[in-house]
């Protein structure tokens, strides 16, 4: 029996010896990495500058300072530019007073009031601005910000002559009026003070007035007016926003979005952390789809195609949201129903639209290569999106995000635009399944919001908890049609080698970046919770990037 058994288990012992020689390198080649990315955090620790003495001390007062003093600068000074910082210094410090009161001692509030206070007579008094209008702009700008309006400064204001810009102390009049809640008198003072010329700031102000008091007739009134129109969009704030939401606008949402989806990509330190991410689950992908490299050109279409679908996601969300009034809740069923029929349908939308062009060009390609390709339009949704995360966290949300959202991302596109290229190709047949995975996509990605949304009730805590299997149970059935679509082409390294190279790369990066950014104690603060939550995640990829 032995010498009949035998010849069969060689084979087998042969190989089991293979796969114990390779782990064996992958393992010191992972450890080697490691250990690289461990010194260098070790060097940036040891050279990174201390921060200085009082750093943050006084940081909002100088940075008003700062934006005021900018404006002020100019050559030569616009009015309206030196109007608008006033004002919106005047808010924020508002809102700044009313989140600071209450709960402290009474003695000592005025010292402190006084150093709090900014110097603006000081700042004015610097400029090149006549005598009479830095006494204008101070005082209107102290009573807005104590809310007291004293009788003579609107009569002031009005008999100020600006003639480089007469419409400003007409505006800042109407200002005093609407301060003073006589809303009709400030909405007819801005109209007035609109007729100038150069009134465009007194018409951005009466349509802002007319939103804000929920005066539709006369909101749709000015903005029928060409120079209100003109003047509410010259500037892309939440004003121009607001205007294009009511009218349901389309091309000053979408330039507003894409001007801040710019203002991301200028994030370059978070943009690269995201950009390491995407490569490792991109290369990773393509091993285990096995795909030849020459085809991989195609699927790196995909990711600014989803990056571009951010855009779109950004102005869907402004439409969906504007008249039906869909918006996150505190309540549980509210913020399901928004996860599900607000963000998760049109993120899915949004990416299934920019993966539609590819999915078009290889209707006589093969599957595989229409997975990948829209997969990477999700995964290049996340890596914009991730730009967000990681700026507001400090860049700790990178490992977290890296096994959670890129996948998730990645897997639900992958697994839409796969249906639709079977429906595009076979359009009697996979009508229905295409219709049924787009909706469970839908579905399951609302879940996966909600899951995380914190809400205090039952139903979401249980729900919180089932987070890990819902990324789970996608992986297992993405994965499997990873197998069940994979091309034949060879594979030098393997795909789980440079998904655990590549999760090895990303975590040394992170570290070295926390390090630099906030010295070891806040690294190792951010970063050994972010890794203990993602260990069984990765593992789980691991393994299924093993069996693919």
């Amino acid at each position: 029996m032995r010498r009949f058994l035998m010849p069969a288990l060689l084979p087998t012992r042969r190989h089991l010896h293979a796969l114990s020689r390779d782990a064996g390198v992958l393992t010191r080649a992972i450890l080697i990495v490691l250990g690289v990315f461990f010194l260098t955090a070790l060097w940036l620790g040891a050279t990174r500058p201390a921060a200085g003495p009082g750093a943050e001390v006084g940081s909002a007062l100088v940075g008003r300072a700062a934006a005021l003093r900018e404006v002020l600068q100019a050559e030569p000074i616009d009015r309206v530019a030196l109007l608008r910082a006033l004002r919106a210094d005047a808010g924020r410090a508002a809102r700044a007073a009313q989140s600071a009161a209450g709960g402290e001692d009474e003695e000592g509030d005025e010292e402190e009031k006084e150093e709090e206070r900014l110097d603006l007579a000081a700042l004015l008094g610097a400029s090149a601005l006549p005598v009479g209008e830095q006494e204008a702009f101070a005082a209107w700008h102290g009573a807005l910000l104590g809310g007291v309006i004293p009788p003579a400064l609107g009569v002031q204001l009005q008999n100020l002559a600006m003639p480089t810009a007469p419409q400003v102390p007409a505006t800042m009049a109407a200002d005093l009026r609407r301060a003073s809640r006589d809303y009709a008198g400030a909405l007819a003072a801005y109209e007035a003070a609109g007729a100038f010329p150069d009134g465009g700031e007194a018409r951005r102000r009466a349509v802002d007035l007319a939103l804000s008091r929920e005066w539709g007739a006369v909101a749709a009134r000015l903005l029928a007016d060409p120079a209100y129109y003109a003047a509410v969009h010259e500037v892309p704030d939440g004003l121009s926003a607001a205007a294009a939401r009511y009218q349901l606008d389309v091309r000053p949402l979408l330039r507003r979005s894409i001007d801040y989806t710019f203002s991301l990509l200028r994030m370059t330190d978070y943009l690269l952390l995201s950009l390491l991410t995407g490569v490792v689950w991109f290369v990773s992908l393509h091993k285990a789809c096995r795909l030849p490299r020459r085809q991989w050109w195609i699927s790196l279409m995909g990711l600014p195609l989803g990056m571009c679908s951010t855009v779109l996601t950004l102005v869907l969300m402004e439409l969906q949201e504007a008249r039906n009034g869909l918006g996150d809740s505190a309540l549980a069923g509210p913020a399901l129903l928004y996860q599900i029929a607000g963000v998760g349908l049109r993120e899915e939308i949004s990416k299934l639209v920019c993966a539609l062009p590819l999915l078009l060009w290889l209707r006589r390609g093969t599957p595989a290569q229409a997975l990948m390709a829209a997969s990477c339009t999700g995964l290049g949704f996340a890596l914009k999106e991730n730009i967000g995360y990681y700026g507001a966290s400090g860049g700790a949300g990178m490992l977290t995000r890296f096994v959670t959202a890129n996948f998730m991302h990645l897997a639900m596109s992958g697994l839409t635009g796969h249906a639709l290229f079977r429906f595009l190709r076979y359009p009697k047949n996979y009508g229905p399944a295409f219709l049924a995975t787009f909706s469970s996509m839908v579905l399951l990605h609302g879940l996966y919001n909600f899951s995380q949304g914190g809400h205090d009730n039952l139903f979401s805590r249980e729900l919180a908890g089932m987070f890990p299997f819902i990324v789970a149970g996608l992986a297992w059935h993405y994965f499997q049609v990873v197998r069940d679509e994979q091309d034949g082409a060879p594979q030098a390294l393997s795909a789980q080698a440079v998904f655990l190279l590549g999760t090895a790369v990303v975590l040394g990066t992170l570290l070295n970046f926390l390090v630099w950014d906030g010295g070891w104690e806040a690294a190792i603060h951010s970063l050994v919770p972010a890794a203990l939550s993602s260990v069984l995640l990765g593992a789980l990829f691991s393994h299924l990037l093993r069996d693919a």
